[in-house]
């Protein structure tokens, strides 16, 4: 039951990053959304699964930037890597690094699990 009732606000938090970034707003606007995400995975680990798919569903695209149904924003998915740094990540990266081998977005993907990763600029939790 634990699992349904936290799906729910997952749902909310990353429909409200995309609705932040689709009205124009960057990642100092969507980052309470964003963050929100990350507080919600690391309190319920179920909803690991659920979130991995969700990413796979976006790197699985070619331009990794839609929005259908269960996707999740690629700003969520850097930050989610830089901060829980699940293993499964590296793979759903590799995966889209051989299934579109002309696409660099890898790259920044991968960044994203260095301590200095360079976007943590754009957050203003990583500042001070």
């Amino acid at each position: 039951m634990q699992h349904d009732y936290a799906v729910k606000p997952l749902d909310i938090y990353v429909g409200n990053a995309w609705q932040i970034f689709n009205a124009g707003f960057g990642c100092d606007r969507a980052e309470a959304a964003m963050f929100a995400v990350i507080d919600l995975l690391r309190e319920f680990e179920e909803l690991r699964p659920d979130f991995l798919q969700r990413v796979s569903l976006t790197l699985g695209k070619v331009d990794c930037w839609g929005t259908e149904p269960g996707a999740v924003p690629r700003e969520l998915i850097e930050l989610a890597i830089h901060e829980l740094r699940w293993p499964e990540f590296l793979q759903l990266i590799e995966h889209r690094r051989l299934s579109f081998k002309h696409d660099r977005s890898h790259i920044a993907l991968l960044e994203a699990f260095e301590a200095n990763w360079p976007d943590r600029e754009y957050y203003q939790r990583y500042q001070g």
